[in-house]
């Protein structure tokens, strides 16, 4: 095992016609999954949670990432971290592409949040 991973097409847009993003998974390494979600304007995530933290990193585009009463607006070079369990929502702005990474919980627990 190669003690590096090389990820590519962290911005490529394969975006399809539909209301959901279409989801890449690009990489699972120790540590953490990378995956490319690619939008077209106006499509969107409604609230869900991810077991595990993670890490939202905007590439292209604007997308709308609302966690609560807060919304934040991921753009190039601005990201988002959120605890795992926390519901969290995604809308489109424009076309889009946003990294998520999956990370391992930092104590190695179970993903219940106990």
């Amino acid at each position: 095992m190669s003690d590096t991973t090389m990820i590519t097409g962290l911005t490529e847009n394969t975006g399809k016609a539909g209301d959901r993003p279409d989801i890449s998974v690009l990489s699972r390494n120790d540590g953490g999954n990378v995956v490319r979600l690619s939008f077209l304007s106006g499509q969107t995530m409604p609230d869900h949670c991810a077991g595990r933290p993670i890490l939202v990193i905007g590439q292209t585009g604007e997308i709308d990432f609302t966690v609560g009463d807060t919304t934040t607006r991921l753009e190039t070079g601005v990201a988002i971290h959120v605890n795992a369990n926390i519901p969290h929502a995604l809308e489109a702005r424009t076309d889009a592409v946003v990294t998520l990474v999956v990370l391992e919980n930092p104590t190695g627990g179970n993903s219940s949040g106990n």
